[in-house]
């Protein structure tokens, strides 16, 4: 098992990756910051997902597309499915980082 990135290094990752997301991240950081927090393992766990999905464009529109139709939709039964498709997309990308 390798060790998670430090902060430092998954911003640096996430600026070469997937810039458009790096706004994102430093509002996160800096939410923490105000309230005190120490940047801990569920936000490096949950920013490496992110940086995962969001430097592979191609998944990244897929996912936004399912989100959209689901949000468009006027089927609560569609929209469960379309937001359950995303999840899975999501969760396969989550299990090859470990």
């Amino acid at each position: 098992m390798t060790r998670p990135p430090t902060p430092d290094a998954l911003r640096a990752a996430i600026a070469a990756d997937c810039p458009h997301r790096l706004d994102d991240f430093d509002r996160h950081a800096a939410a923490f910051e105000a309230r005190g927090w120490q940047i801990g393992p569920a936000f490096i766990e949950l920013w490496r997902r992110e940086h995962a999905v969001s430097s592979r464009p191609r998944v990244e529109k897929r996912i936004d597309r399912l989100y959209r139709a689901a949000q468009k939709t006027r089927s609560s039964q569609r929209a469960r499915r379309l937001i359950a498709k995303a999840a899975r997309i999501r969760h396969e990308i989550a299990e090859g980082l470990k």
